[in-house]
């Protein structure tokens, strides 16, 4: 499977998971891409001082890796800083939210697997 960028369906979502603010999300991989539990893969670019309100994974799990931007991770009610090169897996059971800085969008890399 090949996939050209120009190719990648982009959608805009506000107060994302009950949060604030505005999330760009390019759907790089979709359910069904993969055979192997890839359930997606999003290139998401979050505003300044926008929050993915904290929320539940109770079937798959997430990958976050941080390609650019500072802000905080919130993982089952803990708040930890994170920026550049930073990645967060949150697994089923657990949950998660991000809050970003106010000065520059945050860049992620998303994955969510599902066994």
């Amino acid at each position: 499977m090949f996939r050209k960028q120009q190719q990648m369906k982009t959608s805009i979502y506000d107060n994302c998971h009950d949060g604030e603010g505005r999330l760009s999300c390019r759907l790089v991989l979709e359910q069904g891409d993969s055979e192997l539990g890839i359930q997606f893969m999003h290139d998401d670019i979050l505003e300044p001082a926008a929050i993915i309100g904290e929320h539940l994974h109770d079937i798959t799990e997430e990958l976050y890796f941080v390609v650019e931007g500072t802000g905080t991770m919130i993982l089952d009610g803990k708040k930890i800083p994170t920026g550049t090169g930073d990645v967060c897996l949150v697994k089923r059971g657990h949950s998660h939210g991000i809050i970003n800085s106010p000065d520059k969008p945050m860049r992620l890399l998303v994955f969510s697997v599902k066994q």
